[in-house]
């Protein structure tokens, strides 16, 4: 009993320092998934959560969930039907349903994506983030949330989860936040994303600061170079693509030629989406700097200033400036192999490139269409990928004969949906080092 008190007495202060400093800025991975889970043990009457991600990992959200349907809070979560190559999981749709939770996917053909990351409590307080719910999310990438608590903001999230919730149009033309699409229906104006970030690159005097995941859009590259032509500095900081890509690379390539500096930062992975503008502004939400996110999707952001929200702009340009620092010159993915053997644990350190490592396999899985051998326990620790028309070329029975070996494995270090992982196609990239058979 005491420990419960302990701890909503420690909720009830973190919630009046975010009163008295609001909005909070939450970086990723440094401060992980509490201040989510603490945002929903807060919740008295309701939460909404609108969601473009949802991963087994992120049980533990679901429970918080669960516990809050417990104390008689009513949540309701809108789902994207179709993400990116896949479907919604449904291993997290039905864990929501059997604890009580109202569950709707979204409306088919209503925007291309519904890729907006938010959750609303007690309609007093609004999480609006890079972030999807991911293990990943919380301890590998570079994302950011706001955590909002001006009533005219929360009362505009809560109005369009409530539309979007019913399949409804909304005219936001007049919208204190920053919403996707940029596009007029039916005499509905539903979303100024476009709008303001070509003004805020526009408005730019000294200096533009991008760590972003996408750099896509033809307009907004344009309007980048622009501003470089007028003599404002544009600093990019990415994560390494396979040299090719044309979602980030070609874009970051073409604005490095045109003179903006480009960093590379394998570790932790860029799936953030910021811009500062004059070290005065920011933009921080699910917004993409490609057509298909500024055009097509359900996407929200938040303005704010420096002056507005001191501590959170403080917190931000000091992330931002430590991950230029440890950014890379150069491209990781057109570097040489890694020289020498390293750890399993330090391969998002060399995300990008081919390197070889060494671990001990602790688990192992056979989903039928693809194979994991696991060095970790984690969600998110480093994987070996084997796809069906392989596993015949590797120890048999496959993939259980590689359970608790410890192994030396070669190939590059990649990212897929949140995984860092090594593909293997060969048995030679894979070396069992345990004498026994």
């Amino acid at each position: 009993m005491l420990r419960l008190v302990m701890k909503r007495l420690l909720i009830l202060l973190w919630l009046l320092g975010l009163a008295l400093g609001a909005p909070r800025l939450v970086v990723e991975p440094e401060d992980g998934v509490k201040p989510l889970l603490d945002l929903i043990a807060s919740a008295r009457q309701e939460v909404l959560v609108k969601m473009y991600l949802w991963t087994p990992s992120r049980m533990d959200v679901v429970e918080a969930l669960g516990e809050a349907r417990k104390r008689g809070v009513r949540v309701r979560v809108l789902l994207e039907r179709e993400p990116s190559g896949g479907r919604v999981d449904l291993a997290v749709y039905q864990a929501l349903k059997e604890r009580g939770v109202e569950v709707r996917l979204t409306t088919p053909f209503r925007f291309v994506f519904v890729h907006e990351k938010s959750l609303v409590v007690d309609r007093k307080l609004a999480w609006v983030g890079t972030m999807n719910l991911t293990g990943s999310s919380f301890s590998a990438n570079r994302e950011y949330a706001l955590i909002l608590d001006d009533p005219k903001q929360v009362a505009e999230v809560t109005r369009v989860f409530e539309a979007d919730w019913e399949g409804e149009r909304l005219d936001l033309s007049r919208a204190l936040l920053v919403w996707a699409p940029s596009r007029t229906l039916s005499g509905v104006r539903e979303g100024n994303a476009r709008e303001v970030l070509l003004g805020m690159i526009a408005q730019a005097r000294k200096e533009l600061l991008l760590e972003h995941q996408a750099m896509a859009d033809p307009e907004v590259l344009e309007a980048l170079k622009a501003a470089l032509k007028r003599g404002v500095r544009v600093r990019l900081i990415g994560s390494p693509q396979e040299v090719g890509d044309t979602y980030f690379l070609s874009g970051a390539m073409a604005l490095e030629a045109a003179g903006a500096e480009v960093r590379f930062l394998p570790s932790p992975y860029v799936h953030a989406k910021v811009l500062v503008r004059d070290g005065e502004e920011a933009l921080v939400g699910s917004l993409n700097l490609s057509a298909n996110s500024l055009n097509a999707n359900r996407e929200l952001a938040v303005r704010f200033t420096a002056k507005e929200a001191p501590e959170a702009f403080a917190r931000l340009l000091k992330t931002l400036e430590g991950d230029w620092q440890r950014g890379l010159p150069e491209n990781p993915f057109a570097l040489p192999p890694v020289e020498g053997v390293v750890p399993w644990q330090d391969a998002p350190r060399y995300f990008g490139r081919i390197a070889t490592v060494e671990g001990t396999i602790v688990r192992v899985e056979d989903r039928g269409t693809v194979a994991f051998l696991h060095f970790g326990q984690g969600e998110n620790d480093l994987r070996l990928v084997v796809f069906p028309r392989n596993y015949g070329l590797f120890r048999q029975p496959f993939p259980e004969s590689y359970l608790g070996k410890r192994v030396r494995a070669q190939g590059r270090i990649v990212l897929y949906a949140g995984y860092y992982e090594i593909i293997l196609e060969s048995p030679g990239q894979l070396e069992v080092l345990d004498a026994s058979p």
